[in-house]
């Protein structure tokens, strides 16, 4: 206990005899403070008084406002940098892909051109009019286009056209082994001249491997065309395909 409390009198006595000097130090703080608000209270009248306070707030704004148009174009920036990265991706993958397809436009339009040998064959024993396929390479994208030498095709010249492409098709997908179905439907071949009509079904139907599918009104078929060999369903007013 006596040792306790000696070593609490010389604590006391240490802190005591400093005492007097931190006191005169905090009060040349208090002085220097009170100073130093002095001139502050001084030089803010003189900043209010110039007009520097408003100047510096308005130039804080447009600073907020530069910071705020910066972080945009910063963004903008990045979002575009990202983009020309994603473009030169996919402008090599368009590269290796065009590529691709000028080493395939050379079998391409062989194959056009061996179509073009049935197309035009069939068309002109139909109507007369060499009609023909062709295929335009746009931007990588082939549209391809069905015309003949002597114009826009009539209604009836339409017709013979789509069934000359139809067998046409066929000939040619037998030729190069291509797995295609082996029949054709067709409507409205009434527009088709007479002579036509015998053509195609008396002739050009039988040397293609295929089942010619045509409704069609009995009195619209030349009479020189034996319909019952080629009749698999017949209609009329009191036999309809819907009974009530």
């Amino acid at each position: 206990m006596n040792f306790y409390n000696t070593m609490i009198e010389n604590k006391l006595a240490f802190i005591t005899e400093e005492l007097p000097e931190l006191e005169e130090e905090l009060l040349k703080s208090k002085n220097r403070l009170a100073d130093l608000l002095k001139n502050e209270k001084y030089l803010t009248g003189k900043l209010q008084k110039s007009g520097a306070i408003d100047d510096l707030n308005i130039i804080i704004e447009e600073l907020n406002k530069f910071h705020e148009k910066k972080g945009n174009l910063d963004e903008q920036y990045r979002v575009w940098k990202s983009s020309i990265s994603k473009l030169d991706t996919i402008d090599k993958k368009l590269s290796i892909i065009n590529k691709g397809l000028e080493l395939k436009d050379n079998l391409i339009q062989e194959r056009i051109k061996e179509f073009n040998q049935y197309f035009s064959e069939i068309s002109n024993r139909l109507d007369g009019e060499f009609s023909l396929l062709s295929a335009e390479n746009q931007d990588g994208i082939y549209k391809f286009k069905i015309g003949n030498i002597e114009g826009n095709p009539g209604t009836g010249s339409k017709k013979s056209q789509m069934a000359s492409f139809d067998l046409a098709y066929i000939l040619f997908a037998d030729k190069f082994d291509i797995p295609c179905l082996h029949f054709i439907l067709q409507d409205q071949i009434e527009n088709v001249h007479s002579n036509q009509i015998t053509n195609l079904l008396t002739e050009i139907v039988d040397e293609v491997n295929c089942q010619y599918i045509l409704p069609v009104l009995r009195d619209k078929l030349p009479i020189d065309i034996d319909i019952e060999s080629m009749e698999i369903l017949s209609l009329s007013q009191n036999d309809k395909l819907f009974k009530v």
